[in-house]
């Protein structure tokens, strides 16, 4: 099934980071089938889901793959990792950085 984006990318940067939960970019566009974090900068990272959880812990130029999160369904959709509009948030752990902290989102299965 092809959607009009194939692919997402969005990026922070690390300097903006701050103690509280901040929005990673914007919305996704279309349901995502496979993202990946790539942190660019030389600081750790939290990113959640719902802006109050620390789901994933991102070291200094290290990258996670978002496979382990659970799985929606639909019926015309199939197995998506997160659906349209949803959005990931992003905090320092001890201080803000220098560089930039990617997702590369797939749109497409």
């Amino acid at each position: 099934m092809a959607l009009s984006s194939a692919f997402e990318i969005k990026e922070f940067n690390a300097a903006a980071l701050a103690a509280g939960y901040a929005a990673f970019d914007a919305v996704f566009s279309n349901p995502c089938y496979e993202a990946t974090i790539i942190n660019e900068s030389n600081v750790a990272v939290y990113i959640s889901v719902d802006g109050t959880t620390n789901n994933f812990r991102v070291g200094a130029g290290k990258s996670v793959r978002l496979s382990t999160l659970p799985r929606h369904n639909t019926l015309t959709l199939g197995e998506y990792l997160f659906s349209k509009g949803s959005q990931l948030y992003i905090k320092q752990v001890t201080a803000a950085g220098i560089g930039i902290i990617v997702l590369n989102a797939s749109m497409t299965r």
